[in-house]
């Protein structure tokens, strides 16, 4: 009998001992996990990988004492690193700045915007080879482009690349723009009053006007010269500005170009006009400086300093026939001339 009673008190001294053994507090538990045994073995897989790439066996092994158990289609998922999180930068803008626009190439590049005004215009029924102008006299098919629609331009052997373009929107050459009228200025353009009353509807101007009759891919605004010494450029680029808006509105792409003249007196206008090509990120032909290395920078001492001489002629020609040719080229994707002079 005193057997049994002594088998039975060491059985409860063993259950208490196993009992106190199992009963961590949350101090122990804290300590055991931040140490990590020397035994423990890793697996190192990428952030892209799966287990499926790299499946781990049924039992893995990674200490002496004890195993994790993993299926084969268990994906692992690395934690978040701060050192590893992508960073972001914002793209440059390379263009030029506004305020050196004497020196901005004569010839324009094509940006995205640009394109997208353009493919825009050509879903909703532009032509594609119809070219409008928008100006005053010295915009007349019969000093602007109008040769081209002729036999009488000759282009070289280093520029028979450009026949291509001139076969392309021969037809527009040699129209006329209800866009152009003697005297035009930027306002005039934007008022009903001076739009052609044969063959403008009620209301339209002459920018309108153009737009609805000829439906054009493409348009050249050629303003500036018809502004009184003194007057306000801050106005002037307000009204080139709801010109703009209303060309890119149709889906027509505009060129705005420079002058040869500074009737202004300070090139403010020029200025202007180089802030508006920025701001709408659209096509400027420089023309100041295309003239910029004739005598009298182009332009006829005997009128004024205001229309151009006959070099001054060919040189606007040729130049608005070149930013054709490379906008086009832009624009549909053709890759640019090769052995330019």
């Amino acid at each position: 009998m005193k057997l049994i009673i002594l088998v039975c008190c060491l059985v409860l001294i063993l259950l208490a001992g196993l009992i106190t053994s199992c009963q961590l507090t949350a101090s122990d538990i804290s300590s055991q996990q931040q140490t990590v045994p020397a035994a423990v073995k890793t697996l190192s897989i990428s952030p892209t990988q799966s287990a499926l790439d790299h499946p781990l066996p049924t039992s893995t092994v990674v200490s002496d004492s004890v195993e994790i158990f993993a299926t084969p289609m268990e994906t692992v998922t690395p934690a978040p690193s701060l050192t590893s999180m992508p960073t972001f930068t914002s793209t440059p803008d390379t263009r030029p700045d506004p305020r050196q626009w004497a020196s901005w190439p004569v010839i324009p590049t094509v940006s995205g915007r640009a394109k997208g005004i353009y493919q825009d215009g050509l879903s909703n029924g532009n032509d594609p080879k119809s070219v409008s102008v928008v100006g005053d006299c010295q915009s007349e098919p019969n000093v602007f482009l109008g040769i081209y629609a002729t036999d009488r331009y000759f282009l070289g052997d280093n520029y028979q690349y450009l026949q291509e373009t001139i076969d392309y929107y021969r037809e527009s050459f040699s129209r006329q723009s209800f866009g152009v009228r003697d005297g035009l200025s930027a306002p005039s353009a934007l008022s009903s009053l001076w739009a052609d009353p044969q063959n403008c509807q009620p209301g339209e101007t002459p920018v309108t006007c153009e737009l609805r009759a000829h439906k054009p891919a493409i348009m050249f605004i050629n303003l500036g010269t018809n502004w009184k010494p003194g007057a306000s450029a801050k106005a002037y680029e307000d009204y080139l500005r709801q010109i703009v808006e209303q060309v890119i509105a149709n889906g027509t792409l505009p060129i705005l170009s420079t002058k040869a003249d500074n009737i202004e007196g300070d090139h403010s206008l020029n200025l202007a006009t180089a802030r508006v090509a920025y701001d709408y990120d659209i096509p400027l032909w420089n023309f100041w400086l295309a003239a910029d290395s004739l005598p009298n920078h182009g332009l006829d001492a005997n009128r004024e300093n205001i229309y151009l001489t006959p070099e001054g002629w060919d040189r606007r020609n040729f130049t608005a026939l070149q930013t054709l040719d490379a906008i086009r080229r832009a624009l549909n994707g053709l890759p640019p001339p090769t052995n330019l002079p």
